[in-house]
C-alpha cells in the first residue's frame, strides 16, 4: 500500500513539475544592459529567424553602461513550442559546444555615455544546430550561469510543410473596420505526412513583434492532406494602426516629432511633441517599420559605437483616467509592458509623462491602454483600429513526430496585410 502510495505521489509530483515548468520569455535582468538586438545578419526588422542546413547567421548585440570588460557567457538551450525548456540533450540539439563566451567588444567613441558594446553571431564557428525549433540564448556574466544578465529568443525552421494564406479584413460585419482575419492552409511537403494533427501540430501566428497577442489556431477541417484553419475567433487580430515615429538620429536638427533637445547635468534630453489621441482621427498611411528600431547618428561612420544615449520624454495630453492606465510599446520597450514604460500623470503638466534612456536612431511606438483589473492591452483607446492598418503576420507550424520528445518548427511563412 505505502509503495502505491508513493508511486501515485511521484506521479502528481511530476506532473506538477512538468506542468509548472519555466517558460523562457525574453528580458533583461540589469538596469546597465541596454539596446539589446538579436536580429538576422545583414537584414532589419525580421524576427531572428534560421533555416535549418543553411548559412544563415543570427547577430545579438547589446551596450553596456558600465566602462571595463566584463566576460560575458551564454549557452542555448532548445525549448518546445511553449518556450519551456525540451527534453533534449544539448549533443541532441548541437554538434559542438552549447555554451561559450562572447568574443567581440568596443568601447564607445566620443559619446557622452560611456559604453562598451557587445556583439556575437549565431551559429558560431564552433556549433551546428541539428533540429529545428524553438531556442533561446542565456547570457550571464563573470562565467557564472546564475548570474543571468538576459535572455533572448531565435528559431530555426525547415520547410517540411507547404503553407497558404491570406489576410484580410474581417468577414463579420461587427469587424469589418477594426479587425483582420486570416485564412491559412498547411500541408505536408512530399517526404512526411502528418499523424493525428490536432493531437501532435500546432499552428501559431504572430502579429509584427508582439508577443502579448500571439494566437495558437484551431483546425477547422482536414481534407485532400491539407489542413484548413479559418473562420474562427483566433485567427482575428486588431487591427491597430500605423506605428508613431520619432528620429533623433541627430542631436542638433529636429525631427517632425521633436520638440527640442536639451542638455541637463550631464544628460541629453530628448523632449516630443505632445502625443495626438488618434482614436476618433480617420485611418492614414504613413511608412512604418512594423514597430522596431534602427541605431543611426548623422555624425559618425559606426553607428553602434559612435551613437550616443538620451532621456526621451514623452507627453500624452490626457484627462487622469481612473479606470486604466497607459504604456509607450514597441521594440524600444522589448514589447513588454512593465513599470519603465508605463505613463505617470503629471498634473503639473496635465498629462501623461515618460522618459526612456534610448540611444539615438529612429524609433516606432504606440500607446496601449490598460483596463483597471484586467491583462487586456488595447489600441483602440488611443490608437484606433483600422482594418486598412500595415501588419505583418508570422505564421509558425510546430509537430511533435509520434515518437519523438520535442517540437519541431516545420514551417514558417510571413505575409503584410495591406503591404
Amino acid at each position: 500500500m505505502k509503495k502505491i502510495a508513493l508511486l501515485l505521489f511521484l506521479l502528481i509530483t511530476g506532473s506538477a513539475n512538468s506542468y509548472c515548468q519555466e517558460i523562457w520569455a525574453e528580458k533583461v535582468y540589469s538596469p546597465l544592459i541596454k539596446t539589446v538586438k538579436l536580429e538576422v545578419e545583414g537584414v532589419d526588422f525580421l524576427l531572428p529567424m534560421l533555416r535549418l542546413g543553411s548559412n544563415d547567421k543570427v547577430i545579438l548585440k547589446f551596450d553596456d553602461l558600465v566602462e571595463g570588460y566584463t566576460q560575458y557567457g551564454y549557452s542555448i538551450i532548445h525549448c518546445n513550442s511553449d518556450w519551456t525548456k525540451s527534453e533534449l540533450q544539448p549533443q541532441e540539439y548541437i554538434e559542438g559546444f552549447e555554451q561559450g563566451i562572447i568574443e567581440n567588444h568596443a568601447n564607445s567613441i566620443n559619446t557622452i555615455q560611456r559604453f562598451v558594446h557587445y556583439w556575437q553571431e549565431f551559429p558560431s564557428s564552433m556549433m551546428k544546430f541539428l533540429v529545428s525549433g524553438n531556442y533561446i540564448i542565456k547570457v550571464f556574466a563573470d562565467d557564472d550561469p546564475d548570474k543571468v544578465i538576459m535572455v533572448r529568443r531565435f528559431m530555426v525552421y525547415e520547410q517540411e510543410a507547404n503553407i497558404r494564406a491570406s489576410v484580410m479584413m474581417a468577414r463579420s460585419p461587427e469587424f469589418q473596420r477594426s479587425k483582420q482575419e486570416l485564412d491559412i492552409f498547411v500541408s505536408p511537403s512530399s517526404n512526411m505526412s502528418f499523424a493525428d494533427p490536432n493531437r501532435y501540430l500546432k499552428v501559431i501566428v504572430q502579429q509584427n513583434g508582439r508577443r502579448d497577442n500571439i494566437s495558437q489556431l484551431k483546425l477547422r477541417q482536414y481534407r485532400s492532406n491539407e489542413l484548413e484553419y479559418s473562420f474562427d475567433n483566433s485567427n482575428l487580430f486588431d487591427a491597430g494602426n500605423e506605428f508613431r515615429n520619432f528620429d533623433f538620429t541627430s542631436m542638433r536638427v529636429r525631427s517632425q516629432t521633436v520638440s527640442n533637445f536639451d542638455y541637463v547635468n550631464g544628460n541629453n534630453i530628448v523632449r516630443l511633441r505632445p502625443i495626438v489621441n488618434r482614436s476618433r482621427l480617420p485611418y492614414t498611411t504613413i511608412g512604418d517599420i512594423d514597430g522596431y528600431y534602427y541605431i543611426r547618428n548623422d555624425r559618425g561612420d559606426d553607428s553602434d559605437l559612435e551613437s550616443d544615449y538620451a532621456w526621451v520624454d514623452f507627453y500624452l495630453n490626457s484627462p487622469m483616467d481612473l479606470y486604466g492606465a497607459y504604456y509607450v510599446f514597441g521594440e524600444l520597450t522589448d514589447w513588454h509592458y512593465s513599470k519603465q514604460n508605463k505613463m505617470e500623470y503629471n498634473t503639473s503638466l496635465n498629462s501623461y509623462t515618460l522618459s526612456l534612456y534610448l540611444k539615438q536612431g529612429f524609433y516606432n511606438y504606440m500607446i496601449m491602454y490598460n483596463p483597471a483589473n484586467t491583462k487586456l492591452f488595447e489600441t483602440s483607446k488611443m490608437e484606433s483600429n483600422h482594418s486598412e492598418a500595415n501588419n505583418s503576420y508570422h505564421i509558425f507550424v510546430y509537430y511533435r513526430k509520434p515518437g519523438t520528445y520535442y517540437d519541431s518548427l516545420i514551417g514558417y511563412h510571413k505575409l503584410t496585410a495591406n503591404g
